[in-house]
């Protein structure tokens, strides 16, 4: 098991703007203010180590067997859903004619798919498979596509269209300012590192470079570098200040070492509108027994003395983004 703490206070670094972004003054967050979050994220994240990090082989091996199982499976279930109708009717073929048992079971073919269509929808195209069907369940059901189990082309050619023509996995080297969705608002960073959000004349220009692993690419996950020749954090990288013991810390901000510099993978779901898409935090390091870090949090705005600020929070409280590509 792994455990992760969150974000729950303020930086103790002082915080001082090259240029306030406009609107209400600015004022940075101090050692005494304490983060108001709109909702307390959960206090311990628990997740199962399937695999050794260290025996990629074992891994795949043991993730395979789980899809075969589990395929089975749902193939086993599928046949008793089709099948149960058609034995319990047996029972009653020799007591009337041919015509009348085939009516009876079609009766009740039609009534479970009429039931199981108006109540559970989502199990019924996943669960059985209808992908064929596609046309009649997206007449009712417009977001039907959108719901778990969705067949991954499909889920890819949504993504292409989302991100202004680019596919999510070729990113690699573009130039970007990072918005707010259907906002005004992007992604700045102060004269001492640390990330806000104010209008685009204030933005940084981010370029994205693809992640590798044990030589292999990481799926859809990208560092982000400052690329901004005039600006006191050029070639900086975007990454996270750990949470210490005193539970300061969680702080979204640029650091000028490379080793710093943290993966963040870019996650789309069914509450992501067109365009838009969450940043996942991915960092792999282990903390010192001071510190925690924010592996599984998603970049988010975060309340602290009546302002907010840029850090880390859970799935319900992540920040809507999209990229405006240069």
């Amino acid at each position: 098991f792994t455990v992760e703490l969150p974000p729950v206070a303020a930086s103790r670094a002082s915080i001082s703007a090259v240029r306030p972004p406009p609107g209400p003054e600015w004022r940075a967050p101090t050692v005494t203010a304490t983060m108001e979050r709109s909702s307390d994220p959960a206090l311990m994240r628990v997740g199962v180590c399937v695999g050794s990090p260290e025996d990629a082989a074992a891994s795949q091996r043991l993730l395979t067997t789980f899809h075969e199982v589990l395929a089975r499976m749902l193939n086993l279930t599928r046949l008793a859903v089709l099948t149960l109708p058609l034995l319990a009717q047996t029972f009653y073929l020799h007591s009337i004619d041919f015509s009348s048992w085939v009516l009876r079971l079609a009766t009740v073919y039609v009534l479970i798919g009429v039931t199981c269509f108006v109540v559970v929808p989502e199990q019924l195209y996943n669960g059985m498979g209808l992908g064929s069907f596609r046309w009649l369940f997206e007449k009712f059901y417009p977001d039907i596509a959108l719901a778990n189990g969705t067949i991954a082309a499909a889920a890819e050619r949504c993504a292409e269209e989302r991100l202004g023509g680019h596919r999510v996995g070729e990113l690699h080297g573009l130039r970007a300012k990072l918005r707010w969705h259907g906002t005004r608002r992007y992604l700045c960073i102060t004269k001492d590192g640390w990330g806000v959000t104010g209008d685009e004349g204030f933005a940084a220009t981010l370029l994205l470079q693809r992640v590798f692993s044990k030589d292999k690419q990481v799926p859809d996950t990208y560092q982000f570098r400052v690329c901004e020749p005039s600006a006191e954090w050029h070639q900086a990288w975007l990454s996270f200040q750990p949470v210490n013991h005193l539970r300061f810390g969680g702080w979204f901000g640029a650091f000028k070492d490379p080793d710093k510099a943290c993966p963040y993978k870019i996650l789309q779901d069914s509450s992501c509108p067109d365009g838009a898409f969450k940043l996942l935090c991915s960092w792999t390091g282990i903390p010192s027994p001071t510190q925690r870090h924010l592996t599984g949090f998603y970049i988010a705005e975060q309340l602290s003395g009546g302002h907010l600020y840029v850090g880390h929070a859970s799935d319900k409280d992540a920040a809507l983004l999209e990229f405006h590509f240069l």
